[in-house]
């Protein structure tokens, strides 16, 4: 290099050389670069983003109600003593489980006996004496009949028929109360069911209307649930509804609408409606804390979603679309929708605006996505509305 020479054009001459390195480095690395891989683009093209995806529709989906309530039995009754006496033999326990007609108490019955007798011996002799007066007076009307007997004796003899007939109703009616009170010496369960309480013993004296036990009869359960008044419109007897039980996890007793209120708790505003659910087996105890599950019928078409098809960001929601072109290549355009929640359904979510019917959604693996994205689509099932949702991949 001319070292005379102006600062200009020394620095003019070393970026000619600059770039006449840069364009031969070029040109070489150029040359020696490998060909592309036809194999490894069929790869790159392979290896699209699978994705469950749904074909949206709108449904009739019923609305699922859940509602908490503590178990009761079908009926209650307290057994109270209609008689005093000693009791003479027990026959059963509180806890017991109790037949229909079974003895629980025997009262001493041998005062309820002897009236009961006497009674007996009353009606005996108050029939033996109508017979009297009736033969007496059928006499007192031949001798009539025949001129021979006054009227004053005729008039005797009919009256004394009808004390007889009298005497007799009251005879019966001292039997019959006798005997009733003989029957009140022997409390009897009124149904089969479970003493929850038995509060006498053997040897003790009880008295007229001394409450001894309380009797519950489980053959069904019931629960009493308050709804609103959008949801009792659409709630009748014989509504099938699933219980849910803390003692048995897991399980699920199958049960149905009994009765339905037609007016709302001053308290809550809610609308009683009581549920009855079978318990043969006796399981279902009062007390127990029971959820039970409810369908109401739907009152217009809806667009559902899994809830997992949803992109929540700052409080907007979002979906991927997907769609398919001429090829056969499918991409995913992210779209925003108005959407909420489908209460107590933790599954489904409901699409206010922003889809229509026959399109095409990305519903799993969808974090992975971003807008434009190639993917490779798999036809899901939209969970409890299977028969009721159209999932045609055409």
């Amino acid at each position: 290099m001319d070292e005379s020479a102006p600062p200009s054009r020394r620095a003019l001459l070393v970026l000619s050389i600059v770039i006449v390195l840069l364009v031969l480095g070029g040109l070489i690395l150029r040359a020696t670069a490998p060909e592309p891989d036809p194999v490894s683009a069929a790869g790159v093209a392979a290896a699209a983003l699978e994705v469950g995806s749904l074909q949206v529709a709108t449904v009739l989906h019923p609305d699922r109600v859940l509602v908490s309530g503590v178990l009761e039995a079908r009926r209650s009754v307290r057994i109270s003593s209609e008689t005093s006496g000693r009791v003479l033999e027990i026959g059963a326990e509180a806890l017991d489980r109790v037949e229909e007609g079974q003895v629980l108490v025997q009262i001493d019955p041998l005062r309820a006996r002897v009236a009961v007798d006497r009674a007996d011996a009353a009606v005996t002799r108050a029939t033996s004496e109508l017979s009297l007066a009736r033969t007496s007076l059928d006499r007192q009307q031949s001798l009539k009949d025949r001129a021979v007997a006054s009227e004053s004796a005729f008039d005797d003899a009919s009256n004394r028929q009808r004390v007889a007939e009298s005497a007799i109703r009251d005879a019966q009616a001292q039997r019959d109360q006798a005997r009733d009170e003989l029957a009140k010496k022997t409390i009897r369960a009124p149904f089969a069911g479970v003493l929850r309480s038995f509060r006498v013993e053997r040897g003790e004296v009880v008295r007229v209307g001394q409450e001894i036990g309380e009797l519950l009869d489980l053959g069904t359960a019931r629960v009493t649930i308050g709804l609103s008044d959008r949801q009792i419109v659409s709630v009748e007897a014989v509504t099938p509804v699933s219980v849910e039980v803390e003692a048995y996890p897991n399980e699920v007793f199958e049960g149905r609408v009994l009765r339905v209120g037609s007016a709302a708790d001053e308290g809550s505003r809610k609308f009683p409606a009581e549920i009855e659910i079978d318990n043969a087996d006796r399981r279902l105890l009062p007390g127990m804390v029971a959820r039970v599950a409810l369908e109401l019928d739907a009152k217009e078409p809806r667009l559902l979603l899994p809830r997992e098809a949803l992109v929540r960001e700052f409080g907007l929601g979002f979906v991927f679309v997907i769609d398919t072109e001429e090829g056969g290549e499918s991409r995913v355009h992210r779209r925003r929708v108005s959407a909420r929640d489908l209460p107590f359904d933790p599954t489904l979510i409901e699409v206010d605006s922003g889809l229509r019917d026959g399109e095409r959604v990305a519903v799993s693996g969808v974090r992975a996505l971003r807008d434009g994205m190639r993917v490779r689509i798999r036809d899901v099932a939209l969970r409890g509305l299977d028969a009721r949702v159209d999932r045609d991949a055409s």
